[in-house]
């Protein structure tokens, strides 16, 4: 298996192999993510296989209530909170290289189930069979529709409109960071660069009275899905503004209006998600230490360190499909 420090390297040496599609997408991420957030990253491949990792320190009970317990891993994962792997190839052969390599180490957000593995977070897609926003509206089944309309009454309140990169700044830098601190065991926190710097598109949610800012998100589109990255806003401005919904139905609006197949919306927030029309999918993990002892205690506890999947089925469309699974 060939190593790299930088994704320079990798690009001018190998990264047009099998993988070559997929590297485009990410180059200009990883690029990035090295000079904003450098956490030890490695590029690794072999003639079929690429492993992206990073260093970090992390909780192993993260989605049980237990206490933390805190080790340094190395993750096969994007060095950025999103639902993306970090690997492409067969997910066996991906399994047997990590099982060579020394320490701990987890794969996050995997699409496949390892074989000694569990979940982590789900990620919730949203499929876009609309050609406009009242299109879907009118497809929703009446007790959800209802909720939705609640929210959308709150837009009179709010201005809504998309920022150049350059307009980022600390107001909505705080928001950011709010939502960060009320995450449990939040991986990485982004510097403020990563926002200004990005290839991403930025809506702002601002007051339309006040022009206090309240709430953005970041989107990116990639092919024929857009993916919703980051957001922030302020928990006591939920109720004045439901903006948590709001700033939902708006990246479903985006999504709509640029006829994308599918809008990634990322983890967390199950409940809130699923009743707007998203479809639950599993994410996998796999952990394995390279000392005998510490694996076998590892693969014992593993359970505890899984996440359990929601478990309300939401009828949200009319046409009775059913949004988890």
């Amino acid at each position: 298996m060939s190593r790299y420090k930088t994704i320079n390297n990798f690009e001018s040496n190998h990264y047009h192999f099998i993988y070559e599609n997929r590297m485009e997408e990410l180059l200009p991420l990883l690029k990035l993510l090295e000079k904003v957030n450098p956490c030890n990253q490695e590029y690794e491949f072999t003639d079929s296989c690429l492993l992206i990792s990073y260093s970090h320190k992390l909780n192993l009970f993260n989605f049980s209530n237990l206490f933390p317990l805190k080790a340094n891993v190395q993750i096969i994962g994007l060095p950025v909170s999103v639902c993306m792997k970090g690997y492409l190839g067969n997910h066996v052969e991906i399994e047997s290289l990590i099982k060579k390599k020394k320490g701990l180490k987890i794969i996050l957000n995997g699409d496949n189930i390892f074989s000694s593995g569990g979940k982590t977070l789900s990620s919730f897609v949203f499929d876009n069979k609309f050609s406009t926003f009242d299109d879907y509206l009118n497809s929703l089944r009446s007790p959800y529709r209802r909720r939705i309309n609640k929210a959308l009454v709150f837009r009179n309140k709010l201005n809504i409109r998309k920022i150049d990169n350059d307009e980022f700044n600390e107001d909505h830098y705080k928001l950011y960071l709010s939502i960060m601190k009320r995450t449990e065991n939040p991986l990485e926190t982004l510097p403020s660069d990563f926002f200004r710097e990005y290839d991403a598109e930025i809506y702002e949610f601002s007051d339309v009275y006040t022009n206090d800012i309240i709430g953005f998100i970041q989107l990116k589109s990639i092919n024929d899905t857009l993916y919703f990255l980051f957001g922030g806003f302020n928990k006591e401005d939920i109720k004045l503004y439901d903006i948590y919904y709001n700033m939902l139905l708006k990246i479903i609006e985006v999504g709509i209006e640029k006829q994308v197949r599918t809008i990634e919306f990322g983890q967390t927030a199950e409940e809130s998600k699923l009743k707007i029309g998203c479809r639950e999918q599993y994410k996998y993990l796999y952990v394995h230490h390279s000392n005998f002892l510490l694996n076998s205690i590892i693969q014992k506890l593993l359970p505890l360190f899984s996440y359990k999947p929601y478990s309300i089925k939401h009828h949200v469309f009319k046409d009775n499909l059913c949004t988890k699974g």
